[in-house]
């Protein structure tokens, strides 16, 4: 397969440029090293190369008296999300900004009963204003909640947290490896230059004396433990009516596609059934007759009593995964004081029953509610989370779990949980019960026919499970934001939940390492947990080797990042943090990590002669290529619109011969297949450059996740090693739950059989005797394709045990498969014709 093209500018070319800048720069040739260093800034403006000429720029423009340039630098990056960065750049603008004179004594200072001009008006009616601070950037409204704060003036907090067992770091950064490298950066693919290499001088005290970067092996995870508002201002309300009627829609939504496969498993069932009749005539195989009728009166009555019954059918199900148990309120109070004191007050300020607690024996720290009313709501926390989290972070995750309770989100969440877990025992079953019988049985013809009957079903009840999920991602993805903002509210401590939030990840991914696999509860209970599954893999597990803004940077910065989200259940962590770090700022807090200001500004909004200029940029852009299977369908219908006028236009003359063009139907459902086809095969080279060996990459896990820009399209060709984790048996023969365990962290494997799933079920049939599932355990080289969206993941080329095991997959191959069937299956349609 050919290699694509390069959409981005190579980046040897801008390393070059670096290193020659740096070296002028040492030289004392400025004009050459600003050349050099603007040109670098110029095309990688965000990345490492970005950065250290960026820095560089500082000491050149000092030294040749340009000090507006150079503060002008300094300035933005300050506002770096990294605290290597951040300091660094704090420390060059104290010795480039001259002192200020003394203000004389007649200027009294501005009364902080004047509200500054920044036109928030995020908290009610009557609320005083807090005093403007100099300096710093005005942070923009976010979109999702309407939070606009007021410039921010970041103090400590009044209340301090209970410390953590770690020393606490020094009041600027946030978090503060313990290597003799010094700080952790923002480039760890690459060092950061020393003083000579930027200002050419030795003295300590340039502003250019920049910290080393800390190594992912001896980085150690430490939390500022910012304190919290003791009496936070009110924000505006949320817009509550709008959202339960998106709550009502997501579950209507899901009603029609749960009663769409069931009537179309039943209609194929009975086809089936008759085409084995006409084969064999044995009445066993007659059609049922109640499979041929409206599904729709018994979909209704099973959605109403679960519904009704979701508390205790809930109960029923923790008792199955884990086992539940009710939480006293004196072991409540013995971990969290606060927590039982809020859950009181907030039941009684909001004039509703003080919700059921139960207790999961699970060392994961979850915590999640259910329920169909209030009166009947459930909160159930795991041992974990207790013994996890600190007395003012347990409160915090309650107080969210009340918000989902009093936003009334949490009855259609419950009713979906509940619906998307009968496919999914029925796979976790189907698999746990065909190894025990294949164990009972001794003829070989019997075992061949139960894994063929269980591997086929197990398959297929997996596949409606995770197509179940779809309706509820948007609802799902929406709610966390109301909950995370209500818990700040209710709390005062939006630092406290930063941390909670952080520490369950990490505890998540932690347990995913200790038990070697993804646990069906997880995975089943996932559009239910405060943090998702698929992210604290990956981000859990870099937390413990590299600063958390450097590790989030994508969640703030990427711009194509909300179009990555649409089929995730839980939005981008980063985007959570950066929003409580608002909150923090609007109350007057320091923050606990550096994400209120990170991200990129806001783009102008277009007017209306540009908008076929948009079109045109889109078009060329990398989005448009990521998505362009799914943009092919809509550009089919501009085809079809083409072909009806120039049908309507033969009609009306007397060519007849192409006037059956003119609303023709069948034109329209045969070119929706043919767009997907065509935006597949656009898109196909680039998704799946040709790997080369000796040019394969193996990046640790935080140089993956800090590269900003990034996206799946990029798919850059890597070999990573580790150890492979997941489910053994049946219940992984899809790839259902492969995780590789590097030295840096976890990251999901994607596997595809080269002869598609009928490869992964039944590989005997294709003498195809290694699936990743049998190699569990071991080590092995992973080579393959990275995709970093709202995850990270790798698509797999191959497997590579240390025996000399190879499990090959076939991505590439069966997208082009995908392809053309589309293109087949549109062109059958269209020749059919209207019928």
């Amino acid at each position: 397969m050919a290699p694509p093209t390069n959409p981005n500018p190579a980046d040897s070319s801008a390393k070059q440029s670096l290193e020659a800048g740096l070296a002028a720069l040492k030289q004392q040739d400025y004009p050459t090293a600003i050349a050099l260093l603007e040109s670098v800034t110029q095309t990688a403006a965000n990345g490492p190369s970005g950065i250290r000429a960026q820095m560089g720029l500082v000491g050149a423009y000092k030294a040749t008296g340009n000090l507006k340039k150079a503060i002008a630098l300094c300035s933005s990056l300050a506002k770096s999300p990294n605290s290597q960065v951040k300091t660094w750049a704090d420390r060059a603008l104290t010795e480039l900004t001259p002192p200020r004179p003394p203000k004389p004594p007649e200027n009294q200072p501005k009364s902080a009963e004047t509200p500054p001009e920044t036109g928030f008006v995020a908290f009610d009616a009557g609320t005083k204003s807090p005093e403007k601070t100099p300096g710093g950037d005005l942070p923009t409204a976010d979109k999702k909640t309407g939070f606009l704060p007021l410039e921010p003036s970041v103090e400590p907090g009044n209340a301090k947290s209970q410390p953590i067992s770690p020393p606490h770091p020094p009041p600027t950064p946030p978090i503060r490896p313990t290597s003799e490298g010094g700080h952790g950066g923002t480039a760890p693919t690459e060092t950061a230059p020393d003083t000579a290499e930027i200002s050419g001088e030795n003295s300590s005290a340039s502003p250019t004396d920049i910290p080393g970067v800390a190594s992912p092996d001896t980085y150690q995870l430490t939390w500022r433990e910012a304190g919290r508002a003791k009496s936070p201002r009110p924000l505006k309300p949320l817009k509550l009516l709008e959202f339960r009627v998106e709550a009502v829609a997501s579950a209507i939504a899901l009603f029609f596609l749960a009663r769409f496969i069931l009537q179309f498993l039943l209609t194929n069932t009975n086809s089936l059934l008759v085409q084995l009749y006409i084969f064999s005539r044995l009445p066993i195989f007659a059609p049922i007759q109640l499979f041929y009728r409206d599904p729709t009166p018994f979909v209704q009555m099973v959605f109403g009593l679960l519904l009704a019954s979701s508390p205790w059918l809930i109960d029923a199900l923790l008792k199955l995964f884990c086992g539940i148990e009710t939480l006293r309120g004196s072991v409540l109070s013995k971990h969290s004081k606060e927590a039982s004191r809020v859950v009181r007050s907030f039941c009684t300020k909001q004039n509703m029953p003080v919700p059921v607690l139960k207790l999961l024996p699970l060392n994961v720290p979850i915590a999640f509610s259910y329920g169909g009313l209030p009166r009947f709501a459930r909160i159930a926390v795991s041992r974990g989370l207790l013994e996890q989290l600190t007395d003012e972070e347990i409160a915090t995750i309650f107080a969210r779990e009340l918000g989902h309770i009093s936003h009334w989100d949490f009855a259609p969440m419950s009713l979906a949980l509940l619906v998307i877990q009968i496919p999914y025992l029925i796979y976790w079953q189907v698999a746990h019960w065909q190894e025990r019988l294949c164990d009972l049985m001794t003829i070989e013809f019997l075992r061949s026919a139960v894994k063929f009957v269980a591997a086929a079903i197990s398959a297929t009840s997996y596949g409606i499970y995770k197509l179940l999920r779809w309706p509820m991602l948007w609802l799902s993805r929406r709610r966390v934001y109301f909950s995370d903002r209500t818990a700040a509210e209710i709390t005062g401590n939006p630092n406290g939940l930063t941390r909670a939030l952080g520490k369950i990840a990490i505890g998540i991914a932690d347990n995913i390492e200790q038990q070697k696999q993804t646990s069906f509860f997880l995975e089943s209970f996932d559009l239910l947990l405060p943090v998702g599954v698929g992210q604290a893999v990956t981000l859990g597990s870099a937390a413990l080797h590299a600063p958390l803004e450097q590790i989030l940077l994508w969640d703030v910065s990427n711009r194509e990042r909300n179009w990555l989200t649409v089929n995730r259940a839980h939005p981008l962590l980063g985007e959570r943090l950066k929003l409580l770090a608002l909150y923090a700022q609007f109350w007057q807090l320091e923050t606990e990590l550096d994400l209120a200001n990170a991200g990129v500004p806001e783009q102008p909004r277009k007017g209306k002669l540009s908008v076929f200029k948009s079109i045109l940029e889109f078009k060329d852009s990398k989005l448009f290529l990521q998505g362009a299977p799914f943009f092919g369908i809509p550009m089919s219908l501009a085809i079809v619109g083409v072909l009806w006028l120039i049908g309507g236009i033969f009609s009306r003359t007397s060519i007849w011969q192409l006037d059956w063009l003119w609303g023709d139907r069948s034109i329209l459902w045969g070119c929706l297949p043919i767009g997907f086809s065509i935006g597949t095969l656009m898109r196909i080279n680039y998704f799946f450059p040709d790997i080369i060996p000796r040019e394969t990459a193996s990046p640790s896990l935080p140089e993956i996740l800090s590269n900003p820009d990034s996206l799946p399209l990029d798919a850059e060709p890597v070999r990573l090693e580790g150890q492979l984790l997941g489910r053994s048996g049946m219940s992984n023969w899809l790839g259902q739950d492969l995780i590789l365990q590097t030295a840096t962290g976890l990251v999901r494997l994607h596997y595809v059989s080269r002869f598609g799933y009928i490869g992964s079920l039944w590989p005997f049939l294709f003498k195809e005797t290694t699936r990743p599932s049998d190699l569990i355990g071991k080590s092995v080289v992973a080579t393959g394709w990275l995709r970093r969206g709202a995850t990270v993941a790798i698509d797999l080329e191959s497997l590579r045990s240390q025996g000399g095991r190879v499990s090959d997959s076939g991505h590439p191959i069966w997208s082009a498969i995908l392809a053309f069937a589309a293109a087949f299956w549109g062109a059958y349609i269209i020749i059919q014709g209207p019928r």
